[in-house]
């Protein structure tokens, strides 16, 4: 397994910052990497990523210095997990999350024996190809395996002190949006009293079992935003999502433009409604 850049810098009190691709374009996973990101959340959840195209996206991730997290599609799709590894994954994001024991459960497929029931084959990439050193890959495995569950159901909520007891969940995500859903909140993932209560309860799980969060301001890092998180508890950063950040420019870029036309003998046709709400 490549050297799981992520993990040293936390270890060495370093803030990481990463940022979701939904595309699996592989340009833009090189100027992440050439602008100072430390990792990539690979999707597999909510796009049309395969596990051929996932692996070929692994390659060029390691290419830019950035550490490869996958998010699989649900927590019990263990060979979507199992792919993502062998590929050369560094770690699993497992989206809806509902307990303690379904990531174990998982955990237990990502396991090389005696340690789990994972299959043994030195025949893809993060075991070299190679049969001669396939004991030191499955070690090597189990040892820095890694899971980051998404905490955004009321089940993960009501099990969170047993779901960062597990020894392989190193860092969680609090996942307010789908929470907010979930607890009749809509779309006010900020402004609710029921979402901040529940973060304050994982926060408080997390510092009991030596878990760091995940999170930050998704889609509108700013200095204060980034500050407040940081206040927060925040130390894995996750800041934009590559389709939403692109939006983000297309949409000031229209606007730019028919700010400069307005006064002039030149017009502009009606600017779509912006996809972001003016709050949250």
């Amino acid at each position: 397994m490549a050297t799981n850049r992520l993990m040293a810098m936390l270890d060495e009190n370093t803030v990481p910052v990463g940022m979701q691709c939904f595309t699996g374009d592989h340009t833009l996973i090189e100027v992440l990497g050439r602008t100072g990101f430390d990792y990539v959340w690979l999707d597999s959840e909510h796009c049309a990523t395969n596990p051929r195209a996932l692996e070929d996206t692994i390659r060029t991730a390691e290419a830019a210095g950035l550490t490869s997290l996958v998010r699989i599609p649900e927590p019990g799709d263990v060979t979507a997990g199992r792919r993502a590894l062998e590929a050369g994954a560094h770690g699993l994001i497992v989206p809806m999350a509902r307990s303690a024991a379904q990531i174990r459960e998982l955990l237990d497929f990502m396991l090389y024996p005696p340690n789990g029931k994972r299959g043994i084959c030195p025949a893809y990439r993060a075991a070299g190809y190679s049969i001669r050193s396939f004991g030191e890959h499955a070690a090597d495995n189990d040892a820095n395996l890694f899971v980051i569950p998404l905490i955004e159901t009321l089940d993960a909520l009501e099990d969170i002190d047993a779901i960062c007891a597990i020894e392989q969940v190193r860092v969680l995500c609090f996942a307010a949006g789908e929470l907010a859903f979930a607890m009749g909140e809509g779309a006010n993932m900020h402004s609710s009293t029921k979402v901040r209560d529940a973060y304050a309860r994982v926060k408080e799980a997390a510092a009991r079992h030596g878990v760091v969060l995940m999170g930050g301001p998704i889609l509108n890092p700013t200095h204060d935003t980034c500050a407040k998180a940081l206040e927060d508890g925040i130390r894995v950063f996750c800041l934009g999502i590559d389709i939403m950040a692109f939006r983000g420019v297309c949409e000031s870029t229209i606007a730019a433009l028919d700010s400069a036309v307005v006064g002039t003998a030149y017009s502009r046709p009606p600017a779509p409604v912006s996809g972001f709400p003016d709050h949250y």
